[in-house]
């Protein structure tokens, strides 16, 4: 204002010095102060001023925003921002952009944020806030935020866990006459089984959330727990057809050898016999010159206290060949053939 003053006062001292007669001057005085007019009216700006969706008009000779603006009463914040790119011609926009508060919880902590607009990410970075590889947010990060946003991370862990548990062992029974009826005895202990098991936890902010089985592999399998038990049934599960009279001997047979000697033995499951037979009960040994092997029998005691039952001649061994035994009885287990000992049985060759 004081320019425009200062620039009128000199065109008016011109004019003056330099009109003699007062009608000239008069007129002088018109032209100059029409054109001092003109002149002034270049100086007045015409200002837009937008808030929060309003807009304000107001003509100005002043050029600084936050004068302007003072001078039409608006106040701004701390986290404001005024926008104002100069004018153009003599008008010119002040945008104002009011902060709004957004909360960002991370990582056990809750921060409130002013911002006059950012997107979900350029907050993150702002507050020094990386993402992993499973971490998860509440919205997307190209989303623009609004006042009251409440911006939410959780860190997410993503762990494989091993874990093992016992497999309780089956109890098989085996009844047969190698111990007097009702007796038991424990022919194999059993042992637990064991299993490795597989998972893959999620863990949300240090907390476990969900843990689900990926893979179970047993890595110990567990071993039957068999238990004789004394009964009246025959060792061997063999069976020829043969009928049996009241005294449970043999109707019909070849020949009977008397009080033989006869011992048991065992051996791994699936071993074979000098024969090339799978031994299992109901295969015996025996001395091949006397009983060929393929010879089926029928072995009890002469009391039929302890029936061997139907058997086949399948196997050979030292004792046998040394005269020392006659028949060698197979057992599934040492303990079987231990229980048996040393017993004179009749042998019925079929």
């Amino acid at each position: 204002m004081q320019k425009i003053r200062k620039q009128i006062n000199t065109a008016v001292k011109t004019v003056s010095t330099a009109v003699t007669g007062r009608s000239f001057c008069c007129c002088a005085l018109a032209l100059a102060l029409s054109a001092i007019i003109t002149f002034a009216s270049q100086q007045i700006n015409l200002v837009y001023v937008r808030d929060q969706g309003v807009t304000a008009t107001k003509y100005t000779i002043m050029e600084e925003p936050n004068a302007i603006l003072e001078a039409m009463g608006y106040s701004t914040g701390k986290h404001d921002k005024v926008r104002f790119s100069g004018f153009s011609g003599n008008t010119g926009v002040i945008n104002i952009d009011r902060a709004f508060a957004v909360t960002v919880a991370a990582d056990g902590h809750s921060t409130k944020l002013m911002t006059t607009g950012a997107t979900v990410e350029e907050l993150l970075d702002k507050q020094g806030i990386t993402l992993g590889e499973y971490d998860e947010i509440n919205m997307p990060l190209s989303h623009y935020v609004s006042a009251n946003d409440e911006i939410e991370v959780n860190r997410v862990d993503i762990k494989t866990t091993v874990e093992y548990e016992k497999i309780d062992y089956d109890v098989e029974y085996k009844y047969n006459c190698l111990l007097r009826n009702g007796r038991q005895r424990t022919l194999i202990q059993g042992q637990q089984g064991e299993r490795k098991i597989t998972y893959v936890e999620r863990i949300v902010d240090g907390q476990l959330q969900e843990k689900q089985q990926v893979e179970s592999e047993i890595t110990k399998k567990p071993v039957t727990q068999l238990v004789l038990v004394g009964s009246s049934d025959p060792v061997s599960k063999l069976d020829f057809g043969v009928e049996l009279d009241a005294n449970g001997v043999p109707v019909k047979y070849k020949k009977v050898l008397t009080n033989q000697i006869c011992t048991g033995y065992s051996a791994f499951k699936g071993a074979k016999g000098a024969s090339r037979m799978v031994l299992e009960p109901g295969y015996v040994a025996v001395r091949a010159n006397q009983i060929p092997y393929g010879t089926k029998m029928y072995i009890t005691s002469s009391d039929n206290k302890f029936v061997y039952g139907f058997a086949i001649a399948a196997d050979t061994g030292v004792g046998l060949m040394q005269n020392i035994i006659d028949i060698d009885l197979f057992y599934d287990t040492y303990r079987e053939s231990a229980l048996n000992g040393r017993k004179y049985l009749n042998v019925y060759i079929l």
